[in-house]
């Protein structure tokens, strides 16, 4: 549970029963006769879904008399604190973070758009999570690139690969025993991050057109008086509903954030209808029918019918569990195969791809590695 939960801790709980127990608490359950304290990422009617959050896999259905108690404040280093403050403290911090990182991007006139992060959280929810918010991901022009790079750096940041300009870039800093991330996109990042030349599988036209469709599709919105360039709602829908998709279509607070960003965007037919012919005209329909399909089954989210197609009814996705770096990327590579809109005669051009060759090569030296290591 760490970074909010560490070994040392002392919980105190409370009683709760199952109605009041809501997504994102934190309880102790007994199971087996074996104790473990882990948040709530879903509700069913009459179950709950936990996990660690450092976890991979959940802790599967638990039921109302698994239930010991909430967790409404902790002991550390002899000091009481109440759950709810720490997400005040580290939200505060963050912010900060994004503030000052903004202002110095608009004191350098850099073209900005954010994706995703605590903005959006705060915009959308009008109030601050009840989860650890550690990144967040802004879309810059490629000319802007080495300037934030030299802003982020300043600013005590660290990027995960120094020697290279990718089209997702993550900068690192941790305050308070948290870590606070940026994501500094080139291009809408739904495919893989870690190499390129998948233009068998999805043109890159269609990706840099989509690229300056979304900066001419934003909006400011204001958040303690301060303005912030978003994407519109539809767009915003959109991107979360492909962010979605890059992560293999798991992450419970992924499907719960886009069911809150349809639900207050109330949106009325003709801007369905408009979101209908983006995803026509960027071939993004194979990619996101499970995703609209999966936000109805398990959020009654109220999307229509023509933003999906019917074949993809009988998925069985797991949207609860994660997975580890090398299973995600195989997974995901398997995805946009697969889903591709692309003719398979062309699709099996990738193969031939180097790096896909090289990744394909470097699994199987892991699989076979952890193979004989047991």
């Amino acid at each position: 549970m760490s970074p909010l939960l560490l070994d040392q801790d002392i919980v105190y709980l409370m009683n709760a029963k199952f109605s009041q127990i809501m997504v994102n608490d934190i309880i102790t359950i007994n199971r087996s006769n074996k104790m473990f304290t882990h948040r709530v990422i879903y509700k069913g009617n009459d179950y709950l879904i936990t996990k660690g959050d450092k976890n991979l896999i959940t802790d599967g259905k638990i039921r109302s008399n698994q239930i010991v108690g909430k967790v409404y404040q902790l002991k550390r280093r002899n000091k009481l604190t109440a759950i709810e403050n720490i997400y005040l403290i580290q939200s505060t911090f963050y912010f900060k973070e994004i503030s000052k990182i903004i202002d110095a991007f608009q004191k350098n006139h850099i073209d900005y758009l954010i994706l995703k992060g605590l903005p959006l959280h705060l915009f959308f929810d009008k109030h601050l999570p009840r989860r650890i918010y550690s990144d967040c991901d802004i879309m810059i022009k490629k000319r802007d690139f080495l300037i934030a790079d030299k802003i982020l750096e300043k600013f005590g940041y660290k990027k995960d690969d120094v020697n290279r300009q990718k089209i997702e870039n993550n900068y690192l800093k941790k305050m308070n025993d948290f870590p606070v991330v940026f994501d500094i996109h080139l291009e809408p990042t739904f495919l893989m991050t870690k190499f390129g030349g998948l233009e068998a599988l999805y043109s890159q036209k269609l990706i840099n057109k989509f690229t300056d469709e979304l900066f001419n599709n934003r909006k400011q919105i204001t958040i303690n008086n301060s303005k912030y360039w978003v994407l519109d709602n539809n767009y915003s829908i959109l991107y979360l509903a492909l962010h979605i998709f890059h992560h293999n279509f798991r992450g419970a607070f992924r499907y719960q954030f886009l069911d809150t960003v349809i639900i207050k965007s109330r949106l009325k037919s003709q801007d369905w209808v408009k979101i209908k012919s983006i995803i026509d005209a960027y071939k993004f329909g194979h990619y996101l029918s499970p995703v609209f399909i999966l936000l109805r089954r398990y959020y009654k989210t109220p999307v229509p019918k023509l933003i999906y197609e019917k074949k993809y009814k009988p998925l069985r996705f797991n949207i609860f569990d994660d997975e580890t770096p090398i299973q995600a990327g195989i997974n995901r590579f398997s995805n946009i195969f697969f889903l591709s809109y692309q003719p398979l005669w062309k699709k099996i051009f990738i193969i031939f791809n180097p790096q896909v060759i090289y990744f394909s090569f470097l699994v199987a030296r892991k699989k076979l590695f952890s193979f004989f290591s047991n």
